[in-house]
Formats: C-alpha cells, structure tokens, sequence
C-alpha cells in the first residue's frame, strides 16, 4: 500500500514538474477547484455586456456609454451573477505582428473585470468581431491565424494569470466563413470546420502555455459560427492538458424567423391559437435539441455555455400585448431548458429597444447608470432561473416637460444634410434673456446611431452647452443622456453660459442631428420658477434647479438649496 503510495505521488510530482517545464511559470492549483460543468452550473442568471468593447472605434463606438461600476452593481441587484464580456482587441494592439496589446486597452477591461468580481460574479472574456480571425476559416489563412491567435492569447492570458476560477476565458466568438462578400452562417464546408477546430486547439495550447492559475482555468470553445447543430456534426474536442476544464459554447436565437425578429410574432404551443406562429419549432424542440447537445457534449465531461441567445422586441400594434407576453414565454423556457442541463447561460443585450430586428435591449444604459428597459425579457429570465422578479420603477424619460414659448412644432427626422435642419434666429433668444433654456422635444427613431449638434447660425462654429450642469461640445448622444430607447419620447433642456450666450444674440443657432424626429422646439426664460437665493428660507426643504423645477431628492446638476449655489454629481 505504502509503495502504490510513494508510486501515484511520484508519477503527480513528475506530472507537474513536467508541465511547468512547459509552461511560463509554475502551475498554480490554488483556489481553482471548480470542474467546467461545475462553474456552468453555478451561472445562475448569465448577461451579456453587448456592443461595448467589443465595438469598432473603441467602447463607445456602437454609441452605448462607457460602463460603469454603477451598472454591473445594477446587473447584479437583478439577480444575475454572470457577465459575459465580448472584447475586440486587434484596433488596440500597440504591436502588430507580435498581436501586443495596448496597456491602456488591458487596464480597461480589467477595470470592468473587476467591478464584475467586486460583485461575486462569474464572468468571461472572449475575442469578438477581430474580422481576420472569425472571417477566414480557410487552408490558406490558417497558419499565419492561428500564429496569431496564439500570440494574441498569450498575451491576455499573461495578464489576466493571477485571476480567480470566476474568470474563464473564451477562445473565439462566432466564426463564418465570408465568400464573395456573402457571410456563410449555414452548414459549414469540412474545411471551416477543421479551421476552428484549429482555433480551438491554439488557443487552449496557448493559454495552459502562460502557466500559473491558467493551467488550470475554465476554458471555453467554440463551434463554426457558434452554432449547435454545425457543432453537432463536425466540431472536434480538443486535446487538454487538465482534465474537466473546457466547455463548448453555442448560441441560439432559434427559430430566426421569430427570434431575429422575421414573420412571425408567436412562438410555442402555448399560444398555437394567437395567429401565425412558427411552425414545426416549440417547447418540445427546444428541449430535444439541448439534449442532443447533452449527449454530445456534456456526457462526455464537458461544460456548455449558452453565450448569447435572446429574441429580439418586434410586435404588431393590434395584438401587442399578447405578443410582448410571448416573449416573456420565449424567453422563460430557453433559460429553463438550458438550467435544467446545467448549461450557463447569457442572455444577449445590446441596449437598442423599439420595434424591429436587433432589438435585444434588457437593461438601459444612459449616463452613467442603467435601468430596466424591457420588463418581459427580465421577468421571462427571472421565471426560466427561479429567480424572484421585482417590477422597477418607472425612470421616465429625459427631462421633466417645461413650459415656454414654442418656437415651432412637427414631425420630422433629423438626418444631417437629408433632413431638418432647422434655424433659431437670434432674436428670438435674447427675447428671453441671458438665462434663456432651450427646450427639444424628439422621438428616437434611428437604425444604427442617435445624435443632436448644434450650430451657430452662420453655420461657423459650434457652441457648447449645459444639460443637468454637464457641459457638452457642439453635440450629445440622447440615448447616453436618458433611459429612453428606440421609438420613445425624451425632452431635453439646454442653457448656455454667457459667453456663449452673447454670441447666440449674434448669429442664432441651427439645429441638426441623425436618427432623432424633432416634435417641438420651445424658448424659455431660465429664472423663472427659481426663487431669489436672499427670498428663499434657510428651513426650505426644496432645491431648485437652474431650469425652474423644484424637488426633495435632486439628482446630478446645478441647484440652489437653502441660500447656497452648489453642484450634485450623484
């Protein structure tokens, strides 16, 4: 007994003495315990950070805000406790050929890494949009990518080596083969799938190489496109140096032709009576497809993340309460049919709401906080994990309606030179007065991005202006100011200093923008409302804000509370 002993130690001390010979440094089994079926089994609620820093131009590319510790706080206080956080890294490289990241690039997303652990939360980094990569699956790109990918792991995985288990990273995201400008997200040909396959194989190889904490850390592939059924059939499990540490992730906005917003407006049995509703794909099919992934996959020791899944808001105004509750449904089964396997699973949200494709929003993000955009997808959610719902309060949207003088009143898109653009003479604001406020009221209703710009009315410059005792430059995204999304209504309040003031009274201002339809435009005196700072009474419970309203709970701006001028920033 002593000899097998003495025998199965000796054969653990060479194991290990042999991996960290090939490894960076030394193997590191501290604190990561967790098996891949177990961390996924631990996702109790998983979100996805969507079209942030995985956008092209950087985190706010896309036109969402930079995130802030203040929303991962919130994600958490909805019953998620994992995050799942997309990052494009080849526009941040400072070293093109050997794949170096840029410092300030790794210090961001560690930042935000680490608000998400801050919060006991799981959470993922993968590699997303990089076009080289996930765009050429092919022989001949092969070699020069997967030297790439290996070089650009490494250099992730070095800095992230010390982190806890609650960090896994994910090889790649969704890999399609682009022909001829065509993006093929159908069945893969044998060569795109031996491609990703190679990717797989590289990146584990790359990071168990950087050693430490890594030769142990949970691991994520992934399938051609990221696609269940495509992975069904040709997806390869790579080799591992650690045994039960690498899950395969899939995604699903099955069937497309409602998910993705298509024809159709009902899916399940449950509502087989509401109208045209997906045919031949249900409740039952769902459940059938996970349990072949079951069988594929996790009965073969290996963890499944569901990375991305969702439906995105699309809806008839004849039925649109039934349809809204459907989707609640929709997304109720997809997250208990995937926690009833064990599968980790994020729902995908990119902060665009309305009525259309691709609008996947959940959570609302807008100066730095976020609120609860669309209360079926979250309660479906809460319902599919077990997980009590709270109904939020209502955040409104933008600034409260002020009374003033209308300047004019419609309907029309703003769309920069192809649409209005609409002139304020001069006189009419020093009618007002110095303390004049700039009144808009507008309905978003854009495609791709939402803007406001302001000129003189030369056409010269741009002046700057205040909005809540924020200054902004010449122009302001709506949708990063206001909890408001696509096809809703905000109302915001523009003052100016007197600088700019006194250049107004000269040439005006023009009014421009994109993705925004301008309803009325209205002038008003800034003072009125607001009591003289000598009248007001030291025992006043109120505070008033620089455009005339009056309130016990201020939030960020400029008001004037028992005689003295100060600054909220909360």
């Amino acid at each position: 007994m002593k000899k097998r002993l003495l025998s199965t130690v000796c054969t653990l001390l060479f194991a290990l003495a042999l991996g960290a010979q090939n490894t960076d440094v030394t193997p590191d089994k501290t604190g990561m315990t967790l098996s891949a079926q177990e961390w996924d089994k631990n996702v109790v609620m998983g979100w996805n950070l969507g079209n942030s820093l995985e956008s092209s131009g950087g985190e706010t590319g896309w036109g969402n805000p930079a995130t802030t510790k203040a929303m991962i706080q919130f994600v958490k206080s909805q019953g998620f406790n994992a995050i799942r956080i997309p990052v494009r890294w080849t526009e941040q490289l400072s070293d093109q050929t050997n794949m170096i990241v840029k410092d300030t690039w790794l210090k961001r997303v560690k930042e935000i890494v680490d608000w998400c652990l801050d919060e006991d939360m799981y959470v993922i980094i993968n590699t997303h949009h990089e076009a080289w990569l996930d765009r050429n699956p092919f022989y001949t790109q092969q070699t020069e990518n997967n030297r790439k990918l290996a070089a650009l792991w490494k250099c992730i995985a070095t800095y992230f080596r010390d982190y806890d288990q609650r960090l896994a990273f994910a090889g790649t995201n969704e890999t399609v083969a682009k022909v001829n400008g065509q993006e093929n997200w159908g069945t893969p040909t044998a060569e795109w799938q031996a491609v990703q396959n190679s990717y797989n194989q590289t990146f584990i190889d790359a990071v168990r190489a950087t050693g430490g904490k890594n030769y142990y850390r949970h691991l994520v592939v992934q399938t051609y496109a990221c696609s269940g059924w495509s992975g069904l059939s040709g997806f390869i499990i790579p080799t591992d140096k650690v045994e039960s540490r690498l899950s395969v992730e899939f995604h699903d906005y099955d069937p497309y032709d409602y998910a993705g917003g298509g024809t159709y407006y009902y899916w399940g049995k449950k509502y087989r009576d509401m109208g045209k509703r997906t045919p031949n794909d249900d409740e039952t099919a769902m459940k059938n497809y996970f349990d072949r992934i079951v069988n594929s996959w996790w009965k073969k020791g290996l963890g499944v993340v569901l990375g991305e899944y969702g439906a995105t808001c699309h809806y008839t105004n004849d039925d649109k309460q039934t349809q809204m509750e459907n989707l609640q449904y929709y997304y109720k089964c997809m997250v208990s049919a995937a926690r009833e396997r064990g599968f980790a699973a994020f729902a995908w949200d990119n902060n665009a709401f309305g009525n259309g494709t691709e609008k996947f929003g959940i959570f609302r993000r807008a100066g730095g906080t976020m609120t609860v955009g669309n209360t079926y997808s979250l309660q479906g959610i809460c319902e599919g994990a077990g997980v009590e719902y709270h109904e939020p309060e209502d955040p409104g949207g933008g600034d409260d309606p002020a009374e003033g003088t209308l300047f004019w009143e419609g309907n029309s898109l703003m769309d920069w030179g192809n649409g209005l653009q609409l002139t304020i003479p001069a006189s009419e604001f020093e009618a007002q007065g110095k303390d004049v406020r700039l009144i808009l009221q507008f309905t978003l209703d854009y495609t791709d991005y939402n803007m406001i710009q302001l000129f003189y009315g030369d056409w010269s410059t741009n002046p700057s202006f205040i909005i809540n005792g924020e200054t902004y430059e010449k122009e302001y995204i709506p949708t990063n100011l206001y909890p408001v999304g696509n096809g809703e209504s905000c109302t915001s309040t523009l003052t100016f200093d007197e600088s700019i003031y006194n250049i107004i009274i000269q040439k005006g201002i023009v009014i421009q923008g994109h993705g925004v339809r301008l309803n009325k435009v209205l002038l008003a005196n800034g003072t009125s409302g607001i009591q003289p700072v000598d009248a007001q009474s030291a025992s006043d419970p109120y505070y008033y804000s620089i455009d005339g309203r009056r309130t016990v709970s201020p939030t960020r701006g400029l008001y004037i509370h028992n005689g003295q001028k100060m600054v909220i920033k909360k």
